[in-house]
């Protein structure tokens, strides 16, 4: 738990690791909105107990971020690109990137979004549509909302290769994919053999979440791209391999 100082030191000061990636965080952005104390806690206080362990043990720290710390009006974006949040989740996670680009000895700031793939709690996009659609229920899934979807094992893949390196500063590492989220959504339902007729397309504005959400949002990933052995999937190709691990 990051949230606890005394741990973290504890774990820092077992493993005397040399490279820590740091991809715990509150990142349902509904909740960080109506429960900002709570997320804080984790998303801005917890990371700077991990950057304060990486200082005294001297470990490099990948800190995973999101394209919510954009405004979703020019995207994709750049690493260099102007932050403007919207939300209570993109002010966190700003501000937990500004503590690892101030403090942390040695780091890298990983920025992704829309990250799918089977997992043991099943709260990524992709596996509570399935789940939806398996039990014949119907989706409203945002038309306007563009992005870049990243398939967990290649993210995975890339976060490993990077803390390997001796590159540092901002990487964006995504699917190199636009899409919105709608027709992400259909490809999904058809890639793991459900209805995708039962996928239907809104926008956002009718869906009532407590955040705003950057609606032309998205990565450009053509720094990491020269860099990393790894290839970064599209999602067409990265669906087709999920659907083949669910068999």
């Amino acid at each position: 738990d990051i949230r606890d100082a005394a741990a973290v030191d504890r774990l820092f000061g077992e493993l005397k690791p040399k490279v820590a990636w740091l991809a715990a965080a509150v990142t349902n952005v509904d909740r960080c909105e109506t429960e900002p104390d709570e997320a804080w806690a984790v998303n801005v206080a917890g990371a700077g107990n991990v950057v304060r362990a990486c200082r005294e043990y001297c470990s490099k720290l990948v800190y995973i971020s999101t394209d919510y710390i954009f405004d979703g009006r020019s995207g994709p974006y750049a690493e260099d690109a102007p932050a403007r949040p919207l939300c209570e989740y993109g002010r966190q996670k700003l501000a937990g990137e500004h503590l690892v680009a101030t403090h942390a000895p040695d780091w890298l700031i990983v920025r992704t979004t829309v990250v799918y793939g089977w997992e043991e709690q099943g709260k990524n996009f992709v596996q509570r549509l399935a789940a939806s659609l398996k039990a014949g229920q119907r989706v409203r899934v945002p038309r306007d909302q563009v992005g870049s979807p990243t398939y967990a094992p290649n993210l995975a893949d890339a976060l490993a290769e990077l803390g390997d390196m001796s590159a540092w500063g901002v990487y964006n590492v995504a699917g190199p994919d636009l899409v919105d989220r709608y027709e992400f959504a259909v490809c999904a339902a058809k890639a793991l053999g459900l209805d995708a007729g039962l996928v239907e397309p809104v926008e956002t504005s009718t869906l009532g979440q407590a955040a705003a959400r950057p609606l032309k949002a998205g990565l450009w990933v053509d720094k990491a791209s020269e860099v990393l052995k790894t290839k970064l999937l599209g999602y067409r190709e990265a669906l087709s391999l999920m659907a083949s691990a669910a068999g």
